[in-house]
């Protein structure tokens, strides 16, 4: 947006959503996601629930994969197709907020930024309400639920941990008030208004930047589609672990649970992490690996890491070597701490 003019913006904006909204949700439409136990829509659901306490019941949770694709795909056609109302704010608002709440408000964040824009004017000016009661009770409300329902993982929250969760519900609210505001400013104006071929340029501008992301997933240069975000897919059954190419990058190892692990260990680690990282299916990445072995030499143990290797007869990660010959290093942490060994099992990074 940066480098086109401001009455511009509005329209990419609207065109990106269109197309997250829309390929998101079809993607989404497969057996893995929409009928299977498996289902990242239900594992997701299941899990925060269990972290607010509540129990999740299978039958409602069958239902849920199914309405999401539903949302998405309303949201959606809503945008595209002209005189909509603003039934699909209001829709995305709920979706997102229900998104945040579940544990990603820098998602919700970053695609009401974008509501925010798509609805501005086309002159690309519209008075922000910065103190009006209108702005001040949604970012209020917002906060108090993100503080209230949040939830990421078990435990206490730090005192840190309740900042951020305040800060982003109160920005996610903000940008809620501002994009209600903008919806209700008038859509046209007689300053800086876009022509009808520079419109047109932005449509196929923004439909080939979808087209060429696609083009690399199907030619296996890209693995995943960039915006089907906890969608069950993994095209043509591959992951980017059987990707011998990448000389051992990323490594991942096997832990082995030590035979003593003192209290004071356990006060720096979660213990539930010790058991989760050294079970026998599970693989750890190297730069967590790292961590948790200076942290129990610190205390004269060790985990006995091992590097696991990817077996293309068996389709899973099988250690090499023997237990702590390999040494991990400290690695940027740009892959999921914790993968299953077996490929063909599912799991959220």
């Amino acid at each position: 947006m940066a480098f086109a003019p401001a009455s511009i913006h509005p329209v990419v904006a609207r065109d990106l959503l269109v197309g997250v909204y829309l390929t998101a949700a079809l993607l989404k439409i497969n057996d893995e996601y929409l009928l299977t136990e498996r289902s990242a829509g239900r594992v997701v659901t299941a899990h925060y629930l269990q972290l607010l306490g509540l129990r999740p019941y299978p039958r409602q949770l069958k239902l849920v994969p199914a309405l999401v694709v539903l949302t998405e795909l309303t949201v959606g056609t809503l945008m595209w197709v002209p005189g909509g109302g603003h039934y699909d704010l209001w829709l995305a608002i709920l979706m997102h907020l229900v998104f945040g709440v579940s544990g990603n408000f820098p998602f919700s964040v970053i695609a009401m930024a974008l509501w925010v824009v798509a609805l501005t004017p086309l002159n690309g000016q519209f008075a922000l309400p910065v103190a009006s009661v209108s702005a001040l009770f949604p970012t209020l409300l917002t906060a108090l639920l993100a503080l209230a329902a949040r939830r990421t993982a078990r435990g206490r929250r730090s005192k840190s941990w309740l900042l951020k969760d305040f800060c982003e519900g109160a920005t996610y609210g903000y940008l809620c008030a501002v994009a209600a505001a903008a919806a209700s400013e008038p859509t046209q104006s007689s300053q800086a208004l876009p022509t009808n071929g520079q419109v047109a340029l932005t449509h196929w501008l923004i439909a080939a930047g979808f087209s060429v992301n696609l083009l690399l997933v199907v030619t296996r240069v890209k693995l995943e589609w960039s915006f089907a975000m906890f969608s069950s897919l993994r095209p043509f059954g591959h992951s980017w672990l059987e990707r011998t190419r990448l000389k051992g990058w990323p490594r991942y190892y096997a832990l082995t649970l030590p035979k003593r692990i003192p209290m004071t260990l356990l006060r720096e680690v979660d213990p539930e992490f010790i058991y989760q990282a050294t079970r026998a299916e599970s693989a750890v990445h190297e730069n967590v690996a790292y961590h948790l072995e200076n942290t129990a030499r610190k205390y004269n143990i060790s985990f006995a890491p091992q590097t696991l290797s990817f077996d293309a007869d068996r389709s899973e990660l099988v250690p090499m070597g023997e237990p702590g010959q390999s040494v991990p290093r400290m690695r940027f942490l740009n892959y999921p701490a914790l993968v299953p060994r077996r490929l063909d099992r599912r799991y959220l990074a």
